[in-house]
């Protein structure tokens, strides 16, 4: 486990809350150093953790200062540096810009692509900002109540989605232009959200689907191959527009 946590790293969606308060941003990035013994020496140490906080455009002098001495944007970019530490090929991305300011989000989003494309890393980017996830991600997966609904690559699922989920979710994304935004055709989700504890029998999403027939109530539709690499889980993947 201690060496999968080399190559598995993640980064918190609160940057307020993933910081130990007590401790300086130097141990907290220092720790993970410390376990997987990746340095030999505390001048070995506080150099790779200038390196860290320079690679996420920070100061290395703010690695003695503590957490609350910092703004949200700071926090992650810190919670960033933390996770990079151990040098990991996968790093998974909870919601890690939801809690910043708009202004900000752009800023952690484009470091986070920069960071990528610099060390070849692979991440699992978790986000209900269909754009944010639009310009990200390289293939994406749509979730319903905990099942997966489609998985398509992110040009083929945003021109041509398959399921009534998704069309409803892309539907709902706002577009820049006021006429196109009040002449577009809107996909309306009906109904409350099912308990996730207590979900619908056969297919999830039936309960507000407008596709629903009996088949659906009685079978959870299987996630297929309906074009090449775009899978879905629908009876009636067909019946879409």
């Amino acid at each position: 486990m201690k060496a999968m946590r080399r190559d598995m790293q993640m980064i918190f969606q609160d940057p307020y809350a993933s910081l130990n308060p007590r401790l300086t941003i130097m141990d907290s990035i220092g720790e993970a150093l410390d376990v997987h013994h990746l340095v030999k020496s505390r001048t070995e140490r506080k150099a790779r953790i200038g390196e860290l906080l320079e690679l996420v455009r920070l100061r290395p002098d703010y690695a003695n200062r503590y957490p609350h001495e910092f703004s949200g944007g700071q926090r992650q970019r810190i919670g960033i540096a933390r996770a990079l530490a151990v040098n990991p090929k996968f790093i998974i991305c909870d919601e890690p810009i939801s809690a910043l300011d708009v202004s900000i989000q752009a800023q952690v989003i484009n470091l986070l692509k920069e960071l990528q494309r610099k060390m070849g890393l692979t991440y699992l980017f978790i986000a209900h900002d269909l754009s944010v996830v639009k310009y990200i991600s390289d293939r994406v997966a749509v979730m319903y109540l905990g099942k997966l609904v489609e998985l398509a690559d992110s040009e083929s699922l945003y021109s041509r989605p398959l399921h009534p989920y998704t069309h409803a979710l892309l539907s709902s994304v706002p577009i820049p232009n006021p006429e196109i935004e009040a002449n577009k055709d809107k996909v309306i989700i009906k109904g409350d959200l099912p308990s996730a504890i207590n979900p619908p029998s056969g297919c999830p999403f039936r309960t507000r689907c407008p596709l629903a027939q009996q088949v659906c109530a009685e079978t959870m539709p299987p996630l297929i191959e309906h074009r090449p690499g775009h899978f879905a889980a629908c009876h009636f993947v067909d019946a879409n527009p």
